[in-house]
């Protein structure tokens, strides 16, 4: 089954909402194996950013994403943040084959991004609302957002 990644009606005209959906379409089609976490992927993610005064919803359901304008329904996951640290998101490197963000000694470079994410949440301009409660749909949703491999 193709991956599927829509949006819906009204979604157009927010930047944050098409830049999210061509990024998440762009490594979809760069990258076959990112599909098995995007098939994997089942429920709902807001995004808010607080500075443009915008928001989306992410509705994935099984190999379907469905980006909406403004929040829908009750979210499983919600990123709350300035649009600059939104958009730093797919900046976090992950191991090939551990499937894991780059961290350690070994990949102080790559792992430079994740830090500052881990900056942002610990200050309170980044934060994530539930993270504790579905950690594997954030892991996945930021492996299927990340630039590098």
């Amino acid at each position: 089954m193709e991956p599927i990644v829509d949006l819906a009606p009204g979604a157009e005209e927010n930047p944050l909402a098409a830049h999210l959906g061509l990024l998440i379409r762009e490594h979809l089609a760069r990258d076959p194996k990112r599909a098995s976490d995007f098939r994997a992927l089942r429920g709902s993610v807001l995004v808010v950013a607080q500075d443009a005064g915008a928001s989306l919803t992410m509705r994935f359901d099984h190999g379907r994403l469905t980006i909406h304008d403004g929040a829908i329904g009750i979210p499983s996951v919600t990123f709350c943040g300035d649009d600059v640290a939104l958009r730093r998101l797919p900046d976090i490197a992950f191991h090939r084959w551990l499937r894991f963000p780059k961290v350690g000694v070994l990949h102080r470079r790559q792992s430079g991004p994740l830090r500052d994410l881990a900056r942002l949440v610990a200050s309170g301009e980044l934060k994530i609302y539930g993270l504790v409660a579905h950690p594997r749909l954030i892991l996945r949703l930021l492996r299927l957002l990340s630039r590098l491999p």
